[in-house]
């Protein structure tokens, strides 16, 4: 791809509907990039005379796209409004990769601009209904496909995923940063240090583990980690009862995630044993011995967590990123109920029964209530209330066999 904005404009905006539109929006975005970070003034200057236009012009070009950060552009709102998913699925690999071709090319040393350009990639990925997979370059080896995951493959394996928008959005700008970064050092240009490690804020049963699952195979895909392997852990698993014996406890978990994630759950409770500060010191030495190969994720209660990184002066300064988990509303519950019925075989019989939503609505309003793993439960003991319903019924349909009534649910996860 070439590296010069009006090149690769002039070679692509003729496939769309509205050229002119699409290759006004391509140079507003990356006004609005140049606009971002500490050199936004020398950005702009260059860019100016790259156009040929003046500073003014280009800062008034800027400004209305500095929205696209959080909301795609107008033209990628109309294809997507109009359904026509071919087309918005071109526009925005287009518009993704103006952004990439604008930080090369115009602020190549100024972090604060890359941070403008993953947030108006990630945005538009988030709103636009198509396969994250189109923004991948062509195998290099077509004949022989991958047995491991895509960046796209998996950031669309995190879209599937029930709410968790917050979550989403913050993964979706990780993506890009990294991406952004392995094409600065492509073109041989210097890249601040970007640390991978990562902070996951939120209660019980939010899929922190299975985001961090999916992070591991992004991580993969984009040769942050030579595996992506899981290996999952908790306090317990790093501390042992006897002075000495910690460190060596801690050493074999990082061992065995060298090469992909550590995740540790409820990692504050290092902070409450007599022994955890000696995990922590080691974990902080093999995150700076290891860093091309080991990503640390640690994961637990707001407070807790901050606790946690301000326990030992080398842990906050190597974990810049947190990614919140905000608790299910009780329509995601639901819709997470249906989904766990739909994996085995199941479905549930009126999914919009009022009764089926009071009840989740007052079980998430419990203290302590697990979320997702509430919902995991429930169904579990509909199954056996549903298996205990159809005893005396002599020729069970398939229907009959798939189906969980309100009753099931409910009566069970109240009894």
């Amino acid at each position: 791809m070439s590296d010069d904005l009006k090149a690769y404009i002039s070679a692509t905006t003729p496939m769309f509907d509205e050229p002119d539109t699409a290759s006004r929006e391509a140079f507003q975005a990356t006004a609005a990039i140049l606009s971002r970070g500490d050199q936004a003034a020398h950005n702009l200057a260059g860019y100016a005379t790259y156009l040929g236009w003046t500073a003014e012009q280009v800062r008034a070009l800027a400004e209305p796209a500095s929205a696209w950060r959080s909301s795609p552009p107008p033209l990628l709102r109309k294809l997507i409004a109009a359904g026509m998913e071919q087309q918005s699925t071109a526009y925005a690999v287009f518009l993704v990769q103006v952004t990439r071709i604008a930080c090369v090319q115009f602020a190549p040393r100024d972090s604060g601009a890359a941070r403008a350009a993953s947030e108006i990639a990630a945005s538009i990925t988030r709103f636009t209904p198509v396969s994250n997979t189109a923004l991948e370059p062509p195998a290099a080896t077509p004949t022989e496909p991958s047995a491991t995951q895509t960046v796209g493959e998996a950031l669309d394996e995190l879209e599937r995923l029930v709410g968790l928008e917050s979550a989403k959005r913050e993964i979706n700008q990780q993506v890009q940063l990294l991406r952004i970064a392995a094409m600065r050092q492509a073109a041989g240009l210097k890249n601040p240090s970007v640390s991978r490690h990562l902070v996951f804020l939120g209660n019980p049963g939010t899929g922190k583990t299975t985001v961090a699952r999916i992070v591991g195979r992004i991580y993969r895909a984009l040769a942050v980690v030579p595996d992506g392997h899981l290996v999952e852990t908790d306090a317990s698993g790093l501390i042992a009862g006897y002075v000495g014996q910690t460190a060596i406890k801690t050493s074999e978990q990082i061992t065995k995630a060298l090469g992909g994630i550590l995740f540790i759950d409820e990692a504050y409770g290092l902070t409450r044993n007599e022994f955890g500060l000696e995990a922590i010191d080691t974990l902080v030495k093999a995150m700076e011995d290891n860093r091309e190969s080991l990503v640390v994720i640690v994961a637990g209660y707001t407070q807790e967590m901050r606790d946690f990184l301000a326990s030992n002066p080398g842990l906050e300064s190597r974990f810049p990123t947190t990614i919140t988990f905000d608790d299910y509303t009780p329509q995601e519950l639901l819709a997470i109920l249906s989904r766990i019925a739909a994996d085995s075989d199941y479905r549930i019989e009126t999914p919009d029964d009022p009764v089926l939503a009071a009840w989740v609505t007052q079980a998430a309003q419990r203290e302590g209530f697990g979320n997702a793993r509430e919902m995991r439960n429930a169904f579990e003991a509909a199954v056996r209330r549903h298996a205990w319903r159809l005893r005396d019924t002599a020729d069970v349909t398939v229907d009959q066999m798939k189906t969980l009534t309100t009753a099931d649910l409910v009566e069970v996860a109240s009894g």
